[in-house]
């Protein structure tokens, strides 16, 4: 008989709704129950594309014997990470400061008034049954003990998740010291396992350093060609387990393709010239997975696939070497290094797995496509992987921003109207959505990411204002500076905590203080940065994003050398529009003309949405300079929407390339 997490909207915890464990969701009725029956709580964390919360739900919650051991001495609570950010938070920062490193599932054993005893990762059943077992007699027998050790948890809990660092004078540099972990071979920092370091690819790039920018461009190139991109049906999968890019954990997270979508489409626009159509092609990639197998029917987004399929991990996306002959080539089987014994170890047993995952030596551009669309088609009468069907608000966010920035304004429309008639619809920003329903209270990543994604999105300015200033209303800590994870009619645990530290998306802090800058509130701005600089020294790892953030402050204060673009004049007329758009450019700098060649980014209007002509004007030396006047012209009878690209120097320096989006 199914427990009470049928009842669930959450595909984690409905994956759980058959366990013998008699499981309760997080909420008044299991805490008061363990009350009412003396018992302390065992407390779940995991999410639904989380390999080792599948072993341990195999190991342990379908176990009769173990299950009996919870049900007879705790009350047991199962928690889907990603619905309950806040829960998580608390309890992993806790398995930290307790064993030095965390993990999904996370496992914790807490009194009735939720404050914890003893806690790790995943364990085995037989570990797990006897710390069940351990601590069962524990709360029988010497409980004062346990209630003391608590105590002192809870405490430590509160000072660990509420403090601060002092800014500190002198500021390291962070491409030196990115420089130092940088592997120079296989691109990334440091050894396996390897995630993709999405925040510091961000600011690489953004800064003026070549040396920067060269470790980004060369691990970016090292993940499109490793394992951990599925180079069948585009996107990336979590993170390698070695330091080659080879063996992924193969879930696919929205946050990682988001975030991956905007770097790789960075890169596009800054990187030589040979790099620039690799990093294009995989962005294209990504934003067919993405419309392919994550979108919902309202256009919102999912949070992710599986690592599992039919009971196995990553059984949907390795080959026999035979079936690759058989349905590509021989050519195509060596290009991808694919070899009839295997050509990797299972991560487990370290044997010969007898399966190949693909990958590149050197870039295979569009060399083999037919072939690839061919075992697309063949997957897809293999047993698919879990699809996480709830659409995060936050998340949905990030892919709004991305797709903005590749060019997708559509498909990033949609999903920024969907959100926007759930809010309507429940009177507030939901944290989640799922199957239509708008779910749960927003969190401060949720309204950052969301604002940002608006703030690209032409014709949305006014929503992401409204946005931004209820975050500032709802999260912003007046007295010390910077935002909060949890308004106040969050729950509240060990105290509000401040997201500072990227991991893995990032920080919320960083992301809500670049929606300030945008919105021209930069005294508050510079005031949240403040206070939050001594993070940048003590952990130069962790703060990529809020580093990325700081430069943004710096160019705004800078704004006299700002190039601004704007629509001059609009005439709609029966048989379509004529528009003029005006680049003005500051003194002393230029823009590259849209003829330029030689490396630089020439200026330039696309259209996103509708069709028509440009007319540039002429140039001397291959660049403009002061006010610029671009000429549209457009069939079109509806709205249109365009996209500026330009490219600002000095005598001195180039800028970044920048984008500017339009709607007519």
């Amino acid at each position: 008989m199914p427990n009470r997490l049928a009842q669930e909207t959450s595909p984690y915890l409905r994956q759980h709704k058959d366990n013998p464990v008699d499981w309760y969701p997080w909420g008044g009725e299991a805490f008061r129950f363990a009350r009412e029956t003396d018992r302390p709580v065992f407390l779940s964390i995991g999410y639904s594309s989380c390999h080792w919360c599948h072993v341990m739900e195999h190991g342990s919650f379908e176990n009769e014997a173990t299950s009996q051991v919870l049900n007879e001495n705790f009350i047991s609570v199962k928690v889907d990470r990603e619905e309950r950010p806040d829960v998580d938070e608390a309890y992993m920062t806790f398995v930290q400061l307790l064993t030095g490193r965390g993990g999904w599932p996370t496992s914790v054993f807490l009194t009735p008034d939720k404050k914890p005893i003893y806690g790790g990762t995943y364990w085995p059943d037989q570990d797990f049954r006897s710390i069940c077992l351990r601590l069962a007699q524990l709360w029988k027998e010497s409980r004062d003990e346990l209630l003391d050790a608590a105590e002192y948890y809870s405490g430590a809990l509160t000072e660990a998740l509420t403090q601060s660092i002092p800014a500190e004078e002198s500021a390291k540099d962070l491409v030196e010291e990115l420089a130092r972990t940088f592997d120079s071979r296989n691109g990334g920092f440091g050894g396996a396992p390897k995630f993709p370091p999405h925040t510091a690819i961000e600011y690489l790039l953004t800064q003026k350093s070549e040396k920067g920018r060269e470790m980004a461009f060369s691990t970016l190139e090292k993940m499109a060609l490793g394992g951990i991109r599925d180079h069948v049906g585009g996107g990336f999968h979590r993170y390698s387990t070695d330091g080659l890019w080879l063996l992924p954990h193969w879930e696919k997270m929205l946050y990682d393709n988001a975030l991956m979508l905007a770097n790789y489409s960075l890169a596009a626009r800054v990187a030589p010239e040979g790099l620039r159509e690799r990093f294009a092609s995989v962005s294209e990639e990504i934003i067919a997975w993405l419309l392919r197998e994550m979108r919902s029917p309202e256009g919102l987004f999912y949070s992710a696939l599986d690592a599992d399929s039919g009971g196995e991990e990553g059984t949907f996306y390795v080959w026999d070497y035979e079936e690759l002959v058989s349905l590509a080539d021989e050519e195509f089987a060596r290009a991808y290094q694919s070899k009839p014994s295997g050509n990797f170890a299972d991560e487990s047993t370290g044997r010969a797995s007898g399966k190949n995952i693909l990958h590149l030596r050197e870039p295979a551009c569009d060399r083999y496509r037919k072939q690839l669309d061919r075992l697309l088609t063949a997957r897809t009468t293999r047993v698919r992987p879990g699809l996480d069907d709830k659409a995060i608000v936050g998340w949905n966010g990030l892919a709004i921003y991305a797709l903005v920035f590749a060019g997708a304004l559509g498909e990033a429309e949609a999903a920024a109207r969907a959100i926007l008639d759930a809010e309507e619809q429940i009177g507030k920003l939901p944290h989640q959505i799922t199957s239509g329903k708008p779910q749960g209270e927003a969190f401060i990543e949720d309204y950052a990411y969301l604002a940002y994604g608006l703030l690209h999105l032409p014709g949305f300015r006014p929503e992401a204002e409204r946005l931004g200033k209820e975050m500032v209303e709802r999260f912003y800590d007046q007295e010390s500076g910077g935002f909060l994870s949890t308004g106040g009619s969050h729950e509240q645990l060990f105290g509000r905590t401040k997201p500072v530290l990227d991991q893995p998306l990032p920080s919320a802090n960083a992301i809500a203080i670049r929606v300030l800058i945008a919105l021209g509130e930069i005294d508050l701005a510079k005031a949240a940065i403040s206070s939050l600089s001594g993070w940048l020294n003590r952990v130069p790892h962790g703060t990529e994003a809020l580093a990325t953030t700081a430069l943004q402050l710096g160019d705004r204060e800078l704004d006299q050398n700002r190039v601004r673009v704007s629509l001059h004049a609009v005439l709609q007329q029966s048989s379509g529009l004529r528009a003029v758009i005006r680049i003005s450019v500051p003194e002393g700098w230029h823009i590259q003309s849209h003829d330029c060649t030689g490396g630089l980014i020439p200026t330039r209007v696309d259209y996103l949405r509708g069709s028509g002509s440009v007319t540039y004007p002429e140039s001397e030396n291959h660049i403009y300079e002061g006010d610029v006047l671009l000429h549209v012209a457009s069939p079109t009878t509806g709205s249109v929407a365009l996209a500026v690209h330009y490219q600002a120097c000095s005598a001195s320096e180039c800028l970044l390339p920048e984008t500017v989006n339009i709607l007519i």
